[in-house]
């Protein structure tokens, strides 16, 4: 009898006693990297039961575990790290992209001028069959390496597609090129006044919209997107939330998400149709619409995969788009021409004021856009005011992007508890515009991770997907290596360790979404969301990094991708 108990203890103490359980899984022979800690941990195996990590220690103890039904997967020496967790994008895009034309510049994809843009939107309505009248899509286009400053426009549009309405959305996500049949739909014409803090790039001479149309006057064409059925919503989650796996994401993030866009996400889930996680996070001039549909009560955790994880703010734009908020003008003037052009903010101070402090009231996490060095300092004023000298109450605040972060502004980020999110990919992408855009100095600065990890923050990183392509190991290369698209070192000094970089796509990630009990490192009771890599990051040269495959992702234990293999759809239940 006494042996019982002792046995009964044992099992309620840990998941990894063999006296309680047999594995479902053992990995082993491989470098088993479980991101806990400061410093890179090794382990020889891994378990896996009924979809939590059993046991992280030696082979022979994991091997115990073993039992009739138990597989026992052979690494060969590949490396499997915690699943990634996506610091900030739009998920809610990735539904829609299979069925837009890509037209990220190279090397990501074909859109290193006008005639190679219309060539590959040509070929993309020829392939897909496009018959007249339907609109076309397009998304990925890069003003900022257009050869000899000749853009995009509206007439270039109509010449190509004289019968179809054509949207094709900017790099940043923040605007977008249409045709005259398209600006039809959406009702723009000469008429159209430019709103505050929007972009409207009118032909020269006339009021005619005409090529660029950014921030605040993009958003009424964003809102008017056309509705999927509900045939569409779940074969399109499917397809998206695979472009996230097949690069060992596990937990993906929508920041920015609006009414209708949580509805399908909701009706989606109820279907069945996730097969990793996601987070959303409403956007601040929904919120009241959101919460009357969907009560704060019931935020912070998931239902079939999928939660609100608290509001999301923009304070101002992009920097390659120059609809970031500066305390110095840019060098090459604004998107429309205008002389001494710092940007501007999204929202009045006083307007940015209340939104943040109904955010803290509603006692939530948030998430707060913030690009350029005038409009974190923004940030810090909205919060310095929502918390009205009281820093007592922990709250879960993260800046996106963060670029044009100021060595000055980091020692309130300490003291304010306030993460950074960190955007490394433009030192590869957009260090180019950058460097003409802000100079040197500035673009060399861009996303300091180096320095705020040294202050003692713990940032994360992210893709902006689709602003930019989901690829992790791109990602951690950029903030590794911080070398341009022309070979150049952009910041040398901010560069991090690979495994500095990996805690911002694991561990730290999970702390940003209030998931560090559950997610981001492997340890004994955790989800087991894992990724597979055909080398190990920390093993490789830095300049290699880039060119580690992704070989399997598993969510809660079960395979979504594997390098080869058809896709396939989870079947046991989602975790709660």
């Amino acid at each position: 009898m006494k042996t019982k108990l002792i046995l009964t203890a044992l099992c309620s103490l840990t998941f990894s006693s063999a006296f309680c359980q047999t594995a479902d899984t053992i990995y082993t022979n491989g470098s088993i990297l479980t991101m806990s800690g400061k410093s890179p941990a090794y382990v020889e195996a891994l378990a896996v039961k009924d979809g939590k990590i059993a046991l992280v220690g030696n082979k022979d103890a994991a091997l115990k575990l073993k039992g009739d039904a138990t597989k026992v997967v052979d690494l060969g020496g590949k490396a499997l790290l915690p699943g990634f967790i996506d610091g900030h994008g739009h998920y809610i895009n990735s539904l829609l992209v299979a069925n837009q034309c890509k037209l990220y510049a190279p090397p990501s994809g074909p859109g290193k001028d006008v005639p190679g843009i219309i060539a590959e939107l040509k070929r993309f309505a020829t392939d897909r069959n496009i018959p007249k009248g339907e609109m076309i899509l397009g998304y990925g286009y890069d003003d900022t390496v257009m050869p000899d400053g000749r853009l995009l426009n509206r007439d270039d549009l109509d010449a190509a597609f004289p019968d179809n309405p054509v949207r094709i959305d900017h790099v940043s996500m923040h605007g977008c090129v249409l045709n005259s049949l398209a600006m039809k739909k959406f009702g723009l014409s000469a008429a159209t006044k430019t709103p505050p803090g929007g972009v409207i790039v009118r032909k020269p001479g006339t009021e005619e919209p005409w090529g660029l149309i950014m921030e605040t006057a993009f958003l009424p064409i964003f809102e008017k997107s056309d509705k999927m059925t509900p045939a569409q919503e779940i074969e399109y989650t499917k397809a998206g939330q695979m472009l996230y796996a097949e690069v060992g994401i596990t937990t993906a993030h929508d920041g920015a998400t609006h009414l209708p866009q949580l509805e399908t996400m909701k009706r989606a889930s109820a279907a069945g149709a996730n097969i990793i996680d996601v987070v959303a996070f409403p956007f601040i001039t929904d919120l009241d619409k959101v919460l009357d549909a969907y009560p704060v009560s019931g935020w912070g955790k998931y239902d079939q995969r999928l939660k609100v994880g608290g509001v999301k703010i923009t304070v101002d734009g992009s920097p390659q788009g120059r609809t970031a908020f500066f305390t110095t003008p840019y060098l090459t003037g604004g998107p429309g021409g205008e002389k001494d052009w710092k940007g501007e903010p999204t929202f009045p101070q006083r307007i940015v004021n209340s939104m943040v402090k109904r955010v803290y009231e509603l006692n939530v996490p948030l998430l707060l856009h913030c690009n350029g060095d005038a409009a974190i300092d923004a940030f810090l004023t909205a919060y310095e005011y929502a918390r009205g000298g009281d820093y007592t109450r922990p709250w879960n605040v993260t800046t996106i992007h963060t670029q044009f972060m100021r060595r000055d502004q980091i020692p309130k980020f300490v003291q304010y508890k306030v993460r950074p999110s960190f955007y490394t990919l433009h030192t590869f992408y957009f260090a180019d515009a950058h460097l003409a855009n802000r100079g040197k100095e500035q673009a060399a600065y861009i996303s300091p991770m180096r320095d705020a990890i040294d202050a003692g923050l713990r940032p994360t990183n992210h893709t902006d997907f689709v602003v930019a392509p989901l690829d992790q190991m791109t990602m951690l290369w950029t903030a590794v290596n911080r070398t341009s698209r022309e070979g150049a070192a952009i910041g040398t000094d901010q560069r991090v360790t690979p495994y500095e970089g990996l805690k911002c796509m694991t561990e730290w990630a999970a702390e940003q979404y209030d998931e560090k009990a559950a997610k981001g490192t492997l340890e004994p009771g955790k989800i087991a969301d894992l990724v597979i890599l055909d080398k190990d990051p920390l093993k490789v040269e830095a300049m290699a990094i880039k060119d580690i495959r992704v070989l399997e992702t598993l969510k809660e234990g079960r395979s979504i991708y594997r390098v080869g293999a058809a896709p396939s759809v989870l079947t046991n239940q989602p975790t709660k």
